[in-house]
């Protein structure tokens, strides 16, 4: 169940986002939706990799990560990711924004010879 909700704060966050800078809201929902699981599977790795090394491929089970904090972590991880790449892309479209204003002022009063 958090899962759904997760996806749907995701959704809106960047539909809005495309939405407010003219983008397709589609496409930003996937970045969205693809930043958040790849910040879960790099967490998932930098964890998996943190154990073998502290206490060896031989002492890790599965066991060991069954643990509901695990997953609580792990999706803290992909939401700053989700977050860290929403905030990317919010000043990116600021700067687009701006540059796109710029030129436009600049450009009053400009005729283009043939």
């Amino acid at each position: 169940m958090i899962g759904i909700l997760l996806i749907y704060w995701i959704w809106k966050g960047y539909t809005n986002l495309a939405l407010e800078y003219d983008k397709n809201k589609w496409g930003y929902f996937g970045i969205g939706i693809v930043s958040y699981y790849g910040g879960t599977l790099v967490a998932g790795f930098l964890v998996g990799i943190l154990a073998v090394l502290i206490r060896g491929v031989e002492n890790v089970n599965d066991d060991s990560f069954s643990n509901p904090g695990w997953n609580i972590l792990f999706v803290l991880f992909g939401a700053l990711a989700c977050y860290g790449v929403y905030k990317l892309l919010e000043s990116k479209g600021e700067k687009e924004k701006e540059l796109q204003k710029r030129e436009g002022i600049e450009s009053i009063g400009v005729t283009e010879e043939n």
